[in-house]
């Protein structure tokens, strides 16, 4: 089993290449502390403003450990704050999901 993270994001106009820099500033920065670093894509359906970052993690254990660690990483605040600028007022959303579940997983009866 694994846990799956994703960062949704509306763009606003005009505003992709200046997200997707900070995106490659903030990967690099993960990659060098060790960290899991976040693929980005956009849905078929819909515009180039939808985004969808994207990490997968072995366990819940290792998405807490890695995003406590991304917090002492000093750059990090000011790129979500650029990243934030960019993405239009009440459209951000977050979803951890948990994959690859089985017949072990199911409510005793």
């Amino acid at each position: 089993m694994s846990y799956r993270h994703q960062i949704l994001r509306n763009l606003k106009f005009g505003t992709l290449p200046k997200f997707m820099e900070a995106q490659r500033e903030k990967n690099a920065l993960l990659t060098a502390a060790g960290l899991t670093p976040y693929s980005v894509w956009a849905p078929a359906f819909g515009g180039l403003h939808h985004m969808v970052l994207e990490a997968h993690f072995e366990s819940m254990a290792e998405f807490e450990r890695q995003h406590l660690a991304q917090k002492k990483i000093p750059e990090m605040a000011a790129l979500n704050a650029t990243q934030l600028e960019c993405v239009i007022e009440g459209t951000a959303e977050d979803r951890l999901q948990r994959i690859g579940l089985d017949a072990s997983d199911a409510p005793k009866a």
